[in-house]
């Protein structure tokens, strides 16, 4: 397994392909936060698969429904470990999806945990992102001012503990919820979608699908 294992020694060249996927995936996250929608679609490539809570589409569509969805849910990135194997590369990138909410009148704020895997590929010598997923972790909903604000847990508990406030305030907001996605609280179908980006970047396969 490649994945997971520590990188050897970086050369010149795989120095530079790692600034540039550095690069590429934080500028993803910087045009979805700031509505930069056609630098966005610049990111990734024609037959690209974004598969998250709210959308399953292609890269476009996931920009065009960005787009649509007109809510500021800004991301807050910690560090990004890159694995690269000549023209494929997996990035995970630590972060905190943030959204500010009106539930029952009271100014929520909702912090989710996840890591952001990107698979990308070079073409023509320029890296574009080829899958987009999340491995959820843990979230909170909390009020932004001290209140007293309760939700009943029976409303909470039919969803996944990775991302259970995530999906209830989705939703709240009317967007229908993936249940089947990857979290710490299944570690053994992550483990199989571990195995196959495994696979896919070591040439062993050549879908993610």
């Amino acid at each position: 397994m490649m994945l997971f294992e520590r990188n050897q020694p970086y050369t010149d060249q795989t120095l530079r392909d790692k600034a540039d996927i550095q690069e590429l995936v934080q500028f993803e996250r910087f045009c979805r936060d700031n509505a930069l929608w056609d630098a966005m679609l610049q990111c990734f490539s024609r037959d690209s698969c974004v598969n998250i809570s709210w959308f399953k589409g292609t890269g476009a569509e996931f920009v065009t429904s960005s787009k649509a969805m007109n809510r500021y849910a800004p991301h807050q990135i910690y560090n990004t470990q890159i694995w690269i194997n000549q023209h494929r590369a997996v990035a995970m990138m630590q972060a905190t999806i943030q959204l500010r909410i009106n539930i029952d009148n009271v100014e929520m704020q909702l912090n989710s945990d996840a890591k952001i895997i990107y698979c990308v590929e070079r073409l023509n010598g320029i890296w574009y992102i080829k899958n987009l997923e999340c491995v959820y972790e843990k979230d909170t909903l909390m009020p932004v001012m001290p209140s007293a604000v309760t939700i009943p847990e029976s409303e909470i508990a039919s969803y996944r503990p990775s991302y259970a406030c995530l999906s209830y305030c989705l939703n709240y907001l009317g967007y229908e919820i993936n249940h089947e996605l990857q979290g710490i609280d299944r570690p053994e179908p992550l483990n199989d979608y571990y195995a196959k980006l495994d696979a896919w970047l070591t040439y062993q396969n050549h879908t993610l699908l």
